[in-house]
């Protein structure tokens, strides 16, 4: 039982790690249409992970656990995994602050274009706002 239960929480860890790697590739490329089934697909798997490490956690599966060899290895290896999946979320979080500050960023710099900066003035002098550059263009 503890064995199948561990066996299930080092797939789903390995399977979040993969989500993980993902959701980082749609990040890097700003492929945000696959971006939302990915964090979907992330949210059940830490609910799965969650439910299985509460069942683990009680002190008789503990207490089994430790005195077991393959069931410590098992215990190990997840350890192991999660901390990689601790790191590439870190990346992830990073990758989205950049993202942000970014679009942030790039609304500021589209506001200043169409404010008041962006008067120009014409022939005789009047006002000439920039949003009515480009209206009267002929090819």
């Amino acid at each position: 039982m503890l064995s199948a239960q561990l066996t299930q929480q080092l797939e789903s860890i390995q399977s979040l790690q993969e989500t993980l790697e993902e959701e980082t590739s749609c990040l890097k490329e700003k492929n945000f249409s696959q971006l939302n089934a990915i964090l979907f697909k992330k949210k059940k798997l830490l609910q799965e992970i969650a439910t299985l490490d509460k069942a683990l956690s009680t002190a008789a599966s503990q207490n089994n656990i430790t005195q077991n060899k393959d069931l410590l290895a098992l215990k190990n290896e997840i350890e192991k995994q999660l901390v990689n999946c601790q790191k590439i979320n870190g990346i992830n979080g990073r990758l989205v602050e950049l993202s942000m500050k970014s679009n942030k960023h790039l609304m500021q710099l589209m506001k200043q274009a169409t404010g008041k900066n962006s008067v120009t003035y014409d022939q005789k002098g009047g006002l000439n706002s920039a949003r009515l550059l480009g209206k009267n263009i002929k090819v």
